[in-house]
């Protein structure tokens, strides 16, 4: 589980990643019917990443989330459906089109 270590401090004086951790946890606690999130994963380390990514398909059952991310196995682990970002214009990714040559 989420280890809260330093739950005594002032939300001021965690560091960036624990400021997000504390976020993400905070939206998750409040159980909205839409999740928008900017970056979930960024600057948490790579066990409290897997954590979060966890927490995240267990929110996904009761909420839809809407993230914007550049971490590839973040979006095809949670997402159901996929649009890049191309010159300006949204295209809808389909899974099977992942191992072609053209999105490579």
């Amino acid at each position: 589980m989420i280890d809260l270590a330093d739950r005594d401090k002032l939300l001021k004086d965690y560091s960036h990643g624990m400021k997000n951790k504390m976020q993400l946890l905070v939206n998750m606690i409040v159980c909205l019917p839409v999740l928008l999130l900017d970056e979930p994963l960024t600057a948490l380390d790579v066990v409290v990443a897997e954590e979060m990514k966890q927490l995240l398909c267990t929110v996904k059952q009761h909420s839809i989330i809407i993230l914007s991310t550049h971490i590839m196995d973040l979006a095809l682990n949670l997402c159901d459906e996929i649009v890049l970002l191309n010159h300006g214009l949204l295209e809808h990714l389909e899974l099977s089109d992942l191992n072609g040559e053209a999105f490579k």
